[in-house]
């Protein structure tokens, strides 16, 4: 099979039908203490944009997940959808790690071309419903599988890795050095797997927060080793936005012929 990995940080394209901008969580908080048996509220904005953690997109937040620190699923205790962005609460309970991400479910989009058309026709099922409804003189054909993933953690009090586990399942970004424990000036490392393999030679990029008072990316880019290991060391502190792109030919399926990842992981560097 051919495999391509691309990860880029401002806005790329997963296909002509996808989502064009970055999307992220960013929490309130990403690291607080309570006293023992009190809990913490976090407020979490959910949004798309082309500048990172800028308003732009309301991307749900209905659809969100909290894993705890057992590792059982949970869901906000309210949730908005506004103009420009989406909001969800969530109370910290329970000392440890939380994840917060975006229900993933696949996806599927084909586009095929049709004589005397200059541009491609585009298609929102997947590559079987497609053809059913395709033209006698359409033609060229591909189908798409999608399946992206936005996440972030959180931590109350002591952190712990339950929240942190693989599934084993596409495309997945595994912290090395715990979110809670990240800080400037200090080397941060994550694993790339897919299917729960490691995926070398990936190509990463991570860019910090404030995007839109410079008039450069500043983007730092990274490559994983033979073992899917990627290490990123924060020049500063702050919050910042990772983006992963995996692409791969399938064979021998009717939905589709290739299949695209993404993760979006929003972290922070605490103070040395």
């Amino acid at each position: 099979m051919k495999k391509t990995l691309i990860l880029a940080l401002a806005g790329g394209l997963v296909s002509q039908a996808a989502v064009a901008h970055d999307r992220w969580i960013l929490p309130s908080h990403f690291t607080v203490s309570a006293e023992q048996g009190k809990g913490v509220w976090i407020t979490s904005d959910v949004t798309a944009s082309n500048q990172v953690f800028q308003y732009d997109k309301p991307y749900g937040s209905e659809d969100i997940e909290i894993i705890t620190p057992q590792g059982k699923k949970q869901s906000p205790s309210s949730s908005y959808k506004g103009s420009r962005k989406s909001v969800f609460d969530y109370q910290l309970t329970a000392d440890g790690t939380y994840k917060f991400q975006k229900r993933t479910t696949p996806r599927y989009y084909a586009s095929y071309k049709v004589k005397g058309q200059e541009k491609p026709v585009f298609s929102r099922v997947d590559k079987a419903a497609t053809k059913a409804k395709m033209p006698k003189d359409g033609y060229d054909l591909v189908g798409v599988m999608s399946f992206s993933r936005v996440e972030s953690y959180v931590t109350l009090n002591k952190p712990n890795d339950k929240a942190l586990a693989a599934t084993g399942q596409h495309l997945e970004l595994l912290p090395m050095t715990h979110p809670a424990d990240i800080v400037e000036q200090d080397i941060a490392e994550f694993k790339i797997t897919y299917q729960g393999k490691p995926v070398s030679n990936a190509e990463v990029s991570v860019v910090k927060e404030g995007t839109v008072y410079r008039n450069q990316l500043n983007a730092t880019k990274l490559v994983s080793n033979g073992e899917g290991l990627v290490s990123f060391t924060p020049e500063s502190a702050g919050r910042y936005l990772l983006h992963v792109e995996y692409e791969q030919d399938i064979d021998g399926n009717p939905l589709a012929d290739k299949v695209n990842n993404e993760i979006f992981l929003t972290f922070e560097a605490g103070l040395e």
